[in-house]
């Protein structure tokens, strides 16, 4: 269960990041424990204010929820491809870094489970950020000021814990 949890979240993070990038040019929304973003010297603090703080971890709360959920049904869908998770990632691995070489070259049956696997994978992450963006809307935030009040959360200690308290209540 652990693994399959950890390989739904690889390959979540991989899917939401290329599709982030390809969509905002930005990174993707991350919860505010994550690992702070380099402060670029001369760069100006951004300021937020309360109800901004408090949007901010609504939408923090909501979608780790949905990435959960997300990341439950991938670990599902690998489970069922046929492929453990183990060959699925490798083959992964191999389709995303070319140099990197199978250690067992891909049997066709293998290569029907995998692509098959990779169509639901990107449907699932599909309707994720589609649903996270519909988070971000409903809080009235855009992924631009998401990203900004993460970036001001991560390197400010108290804005970070004023916003774990509020995710906790």
């Amino acid at each position: 269960m652990f693994k399959q949890i950890l390989t739904g979240s690889y390959i979540f993070v991989f899917l939401l990041v290329s599709s982030l990038s390809a969509h905002a040019q930005a990174p993707k929304p991350t919860s505010p424990s994550s690992s702070p973003s380099p402060q670029v010297p001369g760069t100006p603090q951004t300021k937020v204010s309360s109800e901004e703080l408090q949007k901010f971890a609504n939408s923090i709360k909501q979608l780790r929820v949905i990435k959960q959920g997300a990341v439950q049904q991938m670990g599902d869908v690998i489970s069922k491809s046929g492929l453990s998770q183990e060959r699925f990632l490798e083959i992964y691995k191999s389709q995303q870094n070319p140099p990197e070489k199978l250690k067992q070259a891909m049997t066709p049956q293998e290569k029907q489970q995998y692509e098959k696997a990779v169509t639901s994978l990107k449907s699932i992450q599909e309707k994720a950020d589609t649903n996270m963006q519909q988070v971000l809307q409903k809080e009235g935030l855009g992924l631009e000021r998401f990203n900004q009040i993460q970036v001001a959360v991560s390197q400010d200690p108290a804005l970070k814990q004023k916003v774990q308290q509020m995710i906790k209540s």
